[in-house]
């Protein structure tokens, strides 16, 4: 009875003296970053693979596909960087998650499941079961009523304490639903049996029933998880995570991605369909600590005042929205002056 008695006085010990033992771990989210074209053959794999894995793992999944390639209609520049230097030498299909576990094929994964078979998941519950040691909470908005901006806001808590801060968030806007009636919109399909029966058959699971019997040149192909511009997403954005890190004490990171960039403004179809996703790195490591993913609200859902500005002050030239600069008082409308847009009555 007394070693009980013992034993009880030390837990409890233990316990008071360590408080965040106590606190629940944190969920980890884990994100696949797909490298993929309509121009690559073998990437049918690769789109269903990232279906897959977004109905196999629900929210716990964040996908995003990157379009590569000359010609490519949903390129997005701010990526091969990435690609070169965390996967140098590789092509499409391919995929890292949370940039520790990479160069991945989308569907067969690390080929657990056997080379022609649905195994990414295994690959990807390895990293689900990793621990971490931050959160990551994520509010988006539309920035103003004409759905220019969308506004981020992301809060991050920690289980550590930590006098230094190597931390870092990336910004990523996603759409779902794209697709295009064009010659450059069409998906090349190495697994059509009308091109080669042996390529075709050797995927033979269900899941892959659909491009066996497409054609080699594909259409009306619907593409998800595709990244229409990006903040930081090379080594995360300075100064978005600060020291000390305190345990449980969050911290709170403001700022908007736009969608007024040339390449972003190409590849959107439906501002509806776009979701905001935040990407927690060690930028010492440039491991995926943690992410969140949200849908994008509509402006003035959270009570912020309205943004736009009276005409300012002649101290600056006013720009039309693609940056051409105007040389008299311009029309009603909206336009850029010192760095912020305002309505010109």
């Amino acid at each position: 009875m007394k070693q009980k008695t013992i034993a009880l006085t030390m837990l409890l010990a233990l316990a008071a003296a360590s408080p965040a033992d106590a606190q629940e771990p944190f969920v980890r989210r884990s994100v696949v970053e797909e490298f993929t074209g309509t121009w690559c053959g073998n990437c049918p794999r690769g789109i269903v693979g990232m279906q897959r894995l977004s109905e196999d793992f629900a929210d716990r999944f964040i996908g995003i596909a990157v379009h590569t390639g000359s010609g490519e209609p949903m390129l997005i520049p701010t990526y091969p960087d990435v690609q070169n230097d965390v996967i140098p030498g590789s092509g499409a299909p391919c995929c890292i998650i949370d940039r520790v576990r990479y160069k991945f094929d989308p569907y067969s994964g690390s080929g657990q499941n056997g080379l022609f078979h649905y195994g990414i998941d295994r690959d990807f519950s390895a990293a689900l079961s990793q621990p971490t040691e931050a959160k990551v909470e994520l509010a988006a908005q539309w920035d103003d009523e004409f759905q220019f901006d969308v506004r981020y806001v992301v809060t991050t808590t920690f289980n550590i304490d930590s006098p230094t801060a190597p931390y870092r968030l990336m910004l990523v806007l996603t759409e779902d639903g794209l697709t295009g009636t064009t010659d450059d919109w069409r998906q090349v399909n190495y697994f059509s049996l009308d091109y080669d029966p042996s390529a075709g058959l050797s995927y033979e699971d269900d899941d892959m029933q659909f491009w066996r019997e497409a054609p080699y040149y594909a259409t009306g192909i619907t593409y998800n998880h595709v990244a229409v511009n990006t903040q930081g997403i090379r080594t995360g954005i300075q100064g978005s995570i600060t020291a000390p890190i305190t345990a449980y004490e969050p911290q709170t990171y403001t700022a908007t991605l736009t969608t007024l960039a040339s390449h972003a403004r190409k590849i959107i179809q439906d501002k509806s369909r776009l979701h905001a996703i935040a990407i927690l790195i060690n930028s010492e490591t440039g491991e995926v600590v943690n992410a969140a993913k949200s849908d994008v609200r509509p402006y003035g859902t959270d009570g912020i005042r309205d943004r736009r500005q009276p005409e300012p002050a002649a101290t600056g030239r006013a720009y039309d929205l693609q940056g051409r600069p105007l040389g008299a008082r311009p029309q009603p409308g909206l336009y850029v002056r010192d760095g912020r847009k305002y309505v010109s009555q």
